[in-house]
């Protein structure tokens, strides 16, 4: 008896999809039939007006733009100077979503010194929304949340530390959970003028050492200047930061720069940028001594891009760093390396798959004596030299939808041994853009 139930209202299911179905297109089957039998007389004679205004009725009904437009295109064929034509077109061009078409039939509608002011005015409106829709939009975002796990979440050293004057942290692994997110906007201002600005967020809730939970917001906006043909290109740009630690205010910045970038060939470019920061660090209960980071940090760089196949974009970025924090120890001179491919490919009879593996070289050299040293009577000043190695992968999942992967590897080689360490990093989560 149930199972009769069922089967009687699955049934019922059925035919209300069909007669739902049928209302949403608009028609029946009676008028396909009379479409194809339109459609069959055509081919005896494209030029009869009135089989050709029939068959436009009966595809619209149906929804079948692509039929109607075809109609109306053998109308315009035989008849170029109706405006009225030009902007039937159009608006069956609308329905599709082809809005390049539908503007090329405005334009002709324009020209036609025929036409009414009542069909010029139409004409206008509908091609300022045939161009806001095939305009890209200046807005562009990128999200992601995830896991991620750290065989040393607290950068802690294996190193003995006999010649160390105070104990030190030994690593600790442990996962967090965390949320990224990136909204940029590029909006002209006229031809050669570009407003840009980026809205940029991290947050990571860290499983084990709490002190560790990390929070970052930055938005960066400037007026990027391009020269005629667009090869050469100037953004000055102002920013603002905040860093927040351990669920306590950590780091506010403010600061601003410049790039300049030439354009040489097609997706090549090389872009040098300056950029400073005031930093400002304050006292935490996990962090007492944060204040000594306060200061100064001016980053001179040089930015690289280009597209070696169809595929495979390269990028790169060489970085001098002069951080001039309150505490000499917490000063340093940074040179800074890294590189970068990105290769796509299908797989699986899927498109959108991508990996990028990546590499980064940096040598730190502090300015002064860390209170450790002093406290045990040594002048050793700190040296670091640091290499990085990893790879990302993209997964597609849905359009703009892909599955991120991404794993690293960062050794940390020091002349105190508290700052010894290595560590993997394995991060995975949905992503997606737009």
């Amino acid at each position: 008896m149930v199972f009769s139930r069922f089967l009687v209202l699955g049934v019922l299911g059925l035919v209300f999809s069909s007669v739902t179905g049928l209302k949403a297109q608009g028609g029946s089957p009676a008028s396909q039939k009379e479409l194809d039998s339109v459609y069959q007389r055509l081919l005896a004679d494209p030029t009869d007006q009135a089989l050709n205004r029939r068959l436009i009725e009966i595809a619209v009904q149906l929804k079948d733009y692509d039929a109607a437009i075809g109609a109306v295109e053998r109308l315009i064929f035989y008849d170029p100077n109706n405006a009225e034509l030009q902007l039937e077109a159009a608006k069956l061009y609308f329905q599709i979503e082809s809005y390049a078409a539908a503007a090329g039939y405005l334009n002709d509608a324009l020209a036609l010194p025929a036409a009414t002011t009542a069909q010029r005015q139409e004409a206008k409106t509908l091609l300022a929304r045939a161009n806001r829709e095939t305009r890209p939009s200046p807005w562009s975002g990128f999200g992601q949340v995830g896991a991620r796990y750290q065989s040393n979440a607290n950068r802690g050293s294996v190193a003995l530390g006999l010649s160390e004057p105070l104990p030190f942290e030994g690593p600790v692994e442990d996962w967090n959970s965390f949320a990224l997110g990136t909204l940029g906007l590029a909006l002209p201002v006229d031809e050669n003028v570009i407003f840009e600005a980026a809205l940029s967020g991290y947050y990571a809730d860290q499983d084990k050492v709490d002190r560790l939970d990390l929070g970052f917001a930055e938005l960066n906006a400037g007026l990027r200047l391009l020269s005629e043909g667009g090869a050469i290109s100037i953004k000055p740009y102002g920013l603002i930061q905040g860093i927040t630690l351990g669920g306590a205010e950590y780091q506010t910045a403010y600061g601003g720069g410049a790039l300049v970038r030439w354009t040489y060939a097609d997706d090549w470019w090389v872009e040098p940028q300056f950029e400073y920061k005031d930093r400002t660090f304050y006292k935490t209960a996990d962090y007492p001594t944060a204040r000594n980071q306060s200061g100064d940090l001016y980053t001179y760089a040089v930015n690289f891009s280009s597209r070696l196949a169809d595929n495979v974009n390269w990028n790169a970025r060489l970085a001098h760093n002069q951080n001039r924090a309150s505490a000499n120890y917490q000063s340093f001179d940074q040179y800074r390396a890294t590189m970068a491919l990105q290769i796509g490919f299908d797989l699986f009879d899927k498109e959108g798959w991508s990996i990028s593996p990546f590499a980064s070289y940096a040598e730190t050299d502090f300015l002064g004596v860390a209170p450790n040293e002093k406290f045990a009577g040594l002048d050793t000043i700190r040296k670091d030299r640091q290499w990085a190695v990893g790879a990302d992968l993209e997964v597609p999942l849905y359009k703009e939808v892909a599955l991120g992967v991404a794993v690293e590897y960062i050794k940390n080689d020091s002349n105190l041994d508290r700052d010894k360490y290595d560590t993997w990093v394995v991060a995975v989560g949905p992503q997606g853009r737009f």
